[in-house]
């Protein structure tokens, strides 16, 4: 007689049990063998889904924030809105335009920081001119009000 297999654990039944010895499963009857079944010691292969070699960009996006925020926001918006789609694109599987959009991210934020940055050196620069154009009298009663 051929060896039966339990098809909840895939165990061998021994002789005309009825009863699974290892889980309790109810056996039928079969003439021919049956392959044991996968069981959570025996887990099935799952398709290999092919993953890129590379790594994801960064997105940028705290960064682009914050330099929206605190340096230049007409330049900073632009770069929000590229790093948002880092992350959408690349898990779309569309590496191509995820590294582009990283890109384009990197560099509106770069503008909007070294903008911002220029903007405060040249509004330090007016007032550093507008005191040294008073003079002396204007530091002093600048310092009378203190």
């Amino acid at each position: 007689m051929a060896t039966r297999f339990c098809i909840q654990c895939g165990q061998p039944i021994e002789g005309d049990s009825s009863f699974c010895t290892n889980c309790g499963a109810p056996v039928q009857p079969e003439t021919q063998p049956q392959e044991p079944q996968p069981t959570a010691q025996q887990p099935q292969q799952q398709p290999v889904q092919q993953q890129p070699v590379e790594t994801k960009p960064r997105n940028f996006l705290a960064l682009s924030i914050l330099a929206t925020l605190f340096c230049c926001l007409p330049f900073g918006i632009p770069a929000i809105i590229f790093a948002a789609q880092v992350d959408s694109n690349w898990n779309a599987g569309r590496y191509q335009e995820a590294r582009d959009a990283s890109r384009k991210a990197k560099t509106w934020m770069l503008v909007s920081v070294i903008l911002g940055a220029l903007i405060v050196i040249a509004y330090i620069a007016l007032i550093i001119v507008g005191v040294a154009k008073e003079g002396p009298d204007f530091l002093e009663e600048l310092q009378r009000y203190r």
